[in-house]
C-alpha cells in the first residue's frame, strides 16, 4: 500500500490538528501530512493548560491555545514552524519507534548538508540544541507519529509563550521539559523561504518512500471541519480536558493582601478557599459562592464577580479580583 502526501492548504491550528485525528481514526491508508499554523501554543493531551504556558503574554499577544490528540509537552507553532505528521498501520506491540519514525526526516536534513540527529527525549536535534519536539498516539492497529521543526520561528516569542509558574499548581498532569532550541535555515542555507522549505521537505520525502500526492476532498473537508468546530477549538477540550489540579496564589489587590486555594476538576471550580487580611471578611464569603461550580475560565470567573453587589466587595474593583484567580 502506497503512502499519500498532503500539504494542508489551511493555517488554522484547529482544522489541522481535526484533520491529523480525522485522517487517523476514518482512514485506512498510511499518510504523511504536512502544514504551517499561524501563531499557536499546542499542548500535549494529558496536560494542565494553564501551568504550562505564559497566559496574560498569549492572551496579550492573541496566541491561542490548543490541545492535541497526542501525549508529550508543550510546544510552539508559528509561519517558521514546519509541522509534519507520519500516519502508519502495523502490529500492536510494534507501533511507537520515534527514532525510526523519524528517520526520513534526519536523513533528508543529512542530505541537505544539516548535522541532525536523534536525541533522548523523542526530539531531534543539531549542534546540541533542540530543533523539533515528536508525539505519538496509538488509535487500534494505526499510529501518528508527528513532530515540530524550527526552520525560522520567532524564538523570542515561544520562549515567553512557554514560561510558566508551574509551582501554583498541584497535579499530575504531564510536565514539559524546556530545552534549549535554535532555527534550521542558517545550518539549511539555502534561501528558501518557511513554505519554500515545507514544500522542499515533502517533495523529498515523497520521493524517497515512493509516495503519492493526496488531495482532501470536499466531503472531508467537511468532516474535518466539524470535528475541529465540535472538538478542537472548544474550550471545553483545549483548556477543560486539563487533568484536576490546584491552584494557589498570593497577591495584593486593593491594599489588602489575599490568598487563593482552590481545586478545579473537569475544569470546574469544585473546592475553593479565600483568605485576606481585609478589615471586611464577609465580602470574601460572596466571592466563595460567586465562583464555586463554575467554569476556571476568565469570561466565566469576570461575569461571576460582576453580579456581586457593589456593596458587598467592601470598595474591591471585581475587575481587579481576576488577578486572583490565574
Amino acid at each position: 500500500m502506497s503512502t499519500l502526501s498532503i500539504i494542508s492548504l489551511s493555517n488554522e491550528p484547529g482544522f489541522n490538528l481535526a484533520a491529523e485525528e480525522y485522517l487517523l481514526k476514518h482512514k485506512s491508508d498510511d499518510f504523511q501530512f504536512f502544514y504551517i499554523n499561524t501563531p499557536s501554543v499546542i499542548i500535549g493531551k494529558h496536560q494542565n493548560a494553564l501551568a504550562e504556558v505564559n497566559l496574560p503574554y498569549i492572551e496579550k499577544s492573541n496566541i491561542p491555545l490548543f490541545r492535541r490528540l497526542s501525549g508529550g509537552g508543550t510546544v510552539y507553532h508559528d509561519e517558521g514552524n514546519i509541522n509534519y505528521c507520519f500516519i502508519k498501520n502495523g502490529d500492536s506491540g510494534d507501533l511507537v519507534n520515534f527514532k525510526k519514525a523519524t528517520q526520513p526526516i534526519t536523513e533528508v536534513l543529512n542530505q541537505w548538508g544539516v548535522p541532525a540527529r536523534s536525541g533522548q527525549r523523542n526530539d531531534l536535534l543539531i549542534h546540541y540544541k533542540k530543533i523539533s519536539g515528536n508525539a505519538c498516539h496509538v488509535f487500534k492497529n494505526r499510529v501518528m507519529h508527528h513532530g515540530t521543526l524550527l526552520y525560522n520561528s520567532n524564538l523570542d516569542v515561544l520562549t515567553e509563550s512557554l514560561k510558566c509558574d508551574a509551582l501554583r499548581f498541584r497535579d499530575k498532569a504531564v510536565k514539559s521539559v524546556r530545552s534549549q532550541v535554535i532555527n534550521l535555515m542558517d545550518d539549511i542555507n539555502k534561501g528558501w523561504t518557511a513554505n519554500e522549505f515545507l514544500i522542499n521537505l515533502e517533495r523529498a520525502l515523497r520521493e524517497n518512500s515512493n509516495s503519492e500526492i493526496y488531495v482532501f476532498t470536499p466531503e472531508e473537508i467537511l468532516a474535518i471541519e466539524k470535528l475541529k468546530t465540535d472538538k478542537y477549538n472548544t474550550w471545553e477540550w483545549n483548556y477543560g480536558y486539563s487533568p484536576s489540579y490546584g491552584f494557589k496564589k498570593r497577591v495584593q489587590v486593593g491594599g489588602a493582601i489575599f490568598t487563593i486555594d482552590m481545586e478545579v476538576a473537569k475544569g470546574r471550580i469544585a473546592e475553593i478557599k479565600i483568605l485576606s487580611n481585609h478589615a471586611d471578611k464577609q465580602f470574601l464569603t460572596e466571592i466563595i459562592n460567586a465562583t464555586k461550580n463554575i467554569y476556571h475560565e476568565k469570561t466565566q470567573i469576570k461575569d461571576a464577580l460582576s453580579k456581586i453587589p457593589p456593596a458587598s466587595l467592601s470598595g474591591i474593583n471585581p475587575e481587579e479580583l481576576i488577578i486572583l484567580f490565574f
